[in-house]
């Protein structure tokens, strides 16, 4: 029996959605921990195999101000304070592993949950596309912030290997990575299948709105009636298609004509972007993995607080279905022109191999 403890990061649904990806490739014989602050809803709905859960003290990530900005000053004061309480936080951590007698670790991509495992000589398995230190580097190129991410950055590397996943550049890790193929979940149902129990018409677009988790300012969404006869679907939070307990699927706006809300309170979200014609978000690595593995054209935000952003905007500039759009036009719902062209445009497919999950398994068995 292998125990195992997997730190997940509660920055968006992107860590968690390939978390549950690779830990559904899990030997039998396995005994999983996952320790995290993100959704508990969403690992007990999707993670097919037995699980303990647990809140983690050891996420380091940026702070998000209005939608999913980043605050700049939060940041830098959380940073600090996380830092400040970094040696309490380890040695609570330590005794923790050796108590729950842990044989290895893995981190997307808490350095705290790193250092704690290379200080009690347990595997310790990095995997992620970036890592916050090189994210934060950007904001704070001096002062106590910019020190505080130079220790990030010497925890990252004292994993025993780091995997770095795709949407990313080889110095996102501090010393050598392990280039790791996509790691993304896939549709469970056949396209036309899905399409037909959501109830979408044939022959019309649906194009999906989603932001990751994030919240987002909504605008006039009765802009949206000048698309017709595109359709438009937005998801209700979890707790909400709980309590609705709908038998169908999908439920038209009340308001607006060609709007539709997912209301059912199951939901396996790859089937719903196998479902769609085109989906409408902002660049994160969950969801632009499950597009791209299917095709499935994009019409993205711009996040240029994000360091992330240029290399992601790099890699998917070589696919025709993928447009990126300034947040000022997103925000007012402006994308008459680009939604009709990726909409239109021939389809290319991930290049790459999607076996991220057991590439990994194969290397830290």
């Amino acid at each position: 029996m292998t125990r195992v403890a997997y730190y997940i990061d509660s920055h968006g649904f992107g860590h968690s959605t390939r978390s549950i990806c690779l830990a559904s490739h899990f030997p039998k014989d396995w005994d999983l921990v996952i320790k995290t602050n993100g959704p508990r809803w969403l690992f007990q709905e999707e993670l097919l195999i037995d699980f303990e859960f647990q809140p983690s003290e050891l996420d380091v990530h940026p702070i998000q101000s209005e939608g999913y900005r980043i605050d700049i000053d939060a940041t830098g004061e959380f940073l600090l304070e996380k830092l400040n309480r970094s040696e309490q936080l380890i040695e609570n951590e330590m005794d923790w592993l050796r108590d729950q007698k842990i044989d290895l670790v893995l981190s997307d991509i808490s350095p705290l949950a790193i250092e704690s495992a290379h200080r009690c000589g347990v595997p310790c398995y990095g995997i992620s596309n970036f890592t916050w230190h090189w994210i934060m580097e950007a904001f704070f190129t001096d002062g106590p912030q910019s020190q505080a991410i130079r220790s990030l950055e010497e925890m990252m590397g004292r994993a025993t290997a780091n995997f770095r996943l795709p949407f990313s550049v080889p110095e996102v890790y501090p010393g050598p990575s392990i280039e790791t193929p996509l790691v993304t979940r896939l549709p469970r149902k056949f396209r036309d299948r899905s399409r037909r129990e959501f109830g979408m018409e044939a022959g019309i677009a649906y194009v999906l709105i989603t932001f990751g988790g994030l919240d987002r300012p909504d605008r006039d969404l009765r802009v949206l009636e000048r698309f017709s006869p595109i359709q438009f679907v937005r998801t209700l939070s979890s707790s909400e298609r709980r309590m609705r307990s709908a038998e169908q699927f999908l439920e038209r706006d009340r308001e607006i004509e060609n709007l539709w809300h997912y209301v059912h309170p199951e939901l396996y979200h790859p089937d719903l972007v196998g479902a769609v014609d085109a989906v409408i978000t902002k660049p994160g690595y969950g969801i632009l993995s499950e597009t791209m593995a299917l095709g499935t054209p994009l019409l993205l935000d711009t996040r240029d607080d994000f360091r992330e952003f240029d290399v992601v905007k790099e890699v998917l500039d070589k696919y025709p279905q993928v447009q990126f759009l300034p947040s000022d036009r997103m925000e007012r719902w402006d994308f008459e022109k680009e939604l009709n062209e990726i909409l239109s445009v021939e389809r290319k497919v991930w290049e790459g191999p999607a076996n991220g999950a057991e590439f990994i398994l194969e290397r830290i068995q």
